[in-house]
C-alpha cells in the first residue's frame, strides 16, 4: 500500500513536459497580405497544422512577447530593433536544420536574413498633373516649396520600414543636416499617416499626391491602378528581411519546417512576395540592383543605439508640429521668393528664422550622453515621458520665434505683401 502512495506521489510530483503542438503561431510587421504566398504554400505542404498570423507593430509587439504565457514561435520583421531585446534575453532558439547565408547583415547565429525590401516615392500621376507638379526623384525635392501640402508619410514610431527610412537620411545627411532636411519636407507635409497601409491608400484614392514606400505597397497598387508609380530612391541600401525562432512553453513541431521552407523559397528565386523589385523587363535583375541600390548597408549598431530616441524625437517635432510646421514654412518660402529685396536686417532674421525652423533639439553633442543611447520605446516610461515633453515645447518655441521673425520680415516690406 505504501509503495502505491509513493508512487501516486511521483506522478503528481513530476512535471508534465508539454509536447509539441500542431499550431504555429508568427508574430510579424509586415502585413498578412505579403506573407500569404509563403503563408499557402507552408499549408500546402503541411495541411494538419494550424498556422496563426499576428501583425503588431515593433513596441506592441515586443509587449506581447514580454508576458511569460506567450504562445509566438517565429518573429519576421525587416527592423534589427525588434530583435535586440530578444537577444539580449536569450528568448531565441538556435537553428538547426535551417542554414543562416554568411554575410554581414547577420544580426546572430539564431536569427536569419532572407530576402530584400526597397523603398522610394509613390505617387498619383492624376494627382501630380492636377496640380502641375513635377514628378520627384529624391527626399531632396520633397523639401521644394511646390509640394507644399501635397506630401505624407507614414509614423517612424508605427513603422518599422519608415524608421529605417528616417535613418537612411540621417546616416546619409549626418545628424544635423538630415534633421533640417526632414523638417523642411515636415513643412511640406499634409499629414502623419498611422501606417504603410494608410499612405498608400491615400495616394492611390488621389488624397494625396506623393510619399515614400516600400517596393511592396507600391507593387501591389501599381498592379491594381494604371495611374500610380513608383520609382527607388537613388543609391538608397536595400534592407533585409529577418525571421527567428522564438522559446516558449507551447513550442509548434511546424517552426523550423516553415524556417526552411522560407529560404528554400528564396534559393530557387521565388521570393517575389519580398523583394518586389519594380524595374523595367529589359534590365537584368542584377544589372538594375547594380545601379539602384547602394551595396553599403545601414549602421545597425547605430540604428539599434538610437533607435527610441529618433522615433520619439520624429513624433514629438514633426508629427506633433505639424501645424506650426506647416505655417513656418510655407511663410519661409514665402520670404525666399524675395530675398535679393531683403534689407540687412532683414537677411539675418529670415537666416535665423530658417535656422529655428530647420534645427532638432538634439544636437550631435547631446548624442555623446548615454542617457540617449536605446532610449526605451514606451511612451508610459517616466524618462521617455520627460524626454518628449521637453522636446515638444522646444520645437514649438522655435517654431513660434520663426514665424514671428517671418511675419515681422514680411509685414515691413512692400515687396512681400
Amino acid at each position: 500500500m505504501l509503495h502505491i502512495f509513493i508512487l501516486l506521489l511521483l506522478l503528481v510530483a513530476t512535471p508534465v513536459i508539454a509536447q509539441p503542438t500542431q499550431n504555429l503561431v508568427i508574430l510579424t510587421t509586415f502585413s498578412e497580405t505579403g506573407l500569404r504566398p509563403i503563408l499557402d504554400a507552408f499549408k500546402e505542404k503541411h495541411p494538419q497544422s494550424d498556422v496563426q498570423v499576428i501583425q503588431r507593430r515593433e513596441a506592441s509587439g515586443l509587449r506581447l512577447l514580454s508576458q511569460k504565457k506567450h504562445d509566438i514561435d517565429i518573429i519576421i520583421s525587416s527592423s534589427p530593433t525588434f530583435f535586440q531585446p530578444l537577444i539580449k534575453t536569450q528568448k531565441l532558439l538556435p537553428f538547426g536544420k535551417a542554414k543562416a547565408r554568411q554575410n554581414q547583415q547577420q544580426l546572430s547565429e539564431d536569427i536569419i536574413s532572407f530576402g530584400h525590401t526597397g523603398f522610394g516615392l509613390l505617387w498619383n500621376q492624376h494627382y501630380l498633373a492636377k496640380n502641375n507638379l513635377p514628378i520627384p526623384t529624391n527626399w531632396s525635392d520633397l523639401a521644394q516649396p511646390d509640394y507644399f501640402h501635397h506630401i505624407s508619410i507614414s509614423s517612424p514610431y508605427r513603422s518599422n520600414t519608415t524608421h529605417l527610412m528616417i535613418e537612411s537620411i540621417l546616416q546619409e545627411y549626418g545628424w544635423e543636416n538630415g534633421w533640417r532636411l526632414l523638417y523642411q519636407m515636415g513643412g511640406n507635409l499634409a499629414s502623419v499617416e498611422t501606417n504603410a497601409f494608410a499612405l498608400s491608400e491615400a495616394i492611390s484614392r488621389g488624397l494625396i499626391g506623393v510619399g515614400p514606400v516600400i517596393d511592396s505597397y507600391a507593387r501591389h497598387y501599381k498592379e491594381q491602378f494604371s495611374y500610380i508609380d513608383f520609382s527607388y530612391q537613388p543609391q538608397s541600401p536595400l534592407l533585409p528581411n529577418y525571421v527567428a525562432i522564438v522559446k516558449n512553453n507551447y513550442q509548434s513541431r511546424f517552426a523550423e519546417d516553415f524556417v526552411n521552407l522560407l529560404l528554400a523559397q528564396e534559393c530557387n528565386n521565388q521570393t517575389a512576395t519580398y523583394e518586389h523589385l519594380i524595374h523595367p523587363k529589359q534590365i537584368k535583375h542584377d544589372d538594375f540592383i547594380e545601379k539602384t541600390f547602394n551595396r553599403k548597408s545601414l549602421d545597425y549598431h547605430v540604428i539599434q543605439q538610437r533607435s527610441g530616441l529618433v522615433k520619439h524625437l520624429f513624433e514629438q517635432t514633426i508629427s506633433n508640429q505639424l501645424p506650426k510646421l506647416n505655417q513656418a514654412w510655407q511663410l519661409l518660402h514665402s520670404i525666399e521668393k524675395a530675398s535679393l529685396k531683403l534689407t540687412e536686417k532683414q537677411q539675418q532674421d529670415f537666416t535665423l528664422a530658417k535656422q529655428l525652423a530647420s534645427t532638432s533639439p538634439v544636437n550631435i553633442d547631446d548624442m555623446q550622453d548615454k542617457v540617449y543611447h536605446e532610449l526605451s520605446l514606451f511612451r508610459d516610461n517616466p524618462q521617455v515621458h520627460n524626454y518628449r515633453q521637453q522636446w515638444r515645447i522646444k520645437m514649438a518655441m522655435q517654431l513660434e520665434q520663426a514665424i514671428a521673425l517671418s511675419q515681422t520680415i514680411i509685414n515691413g516690406n512692400p515687396a512681400l505683401q
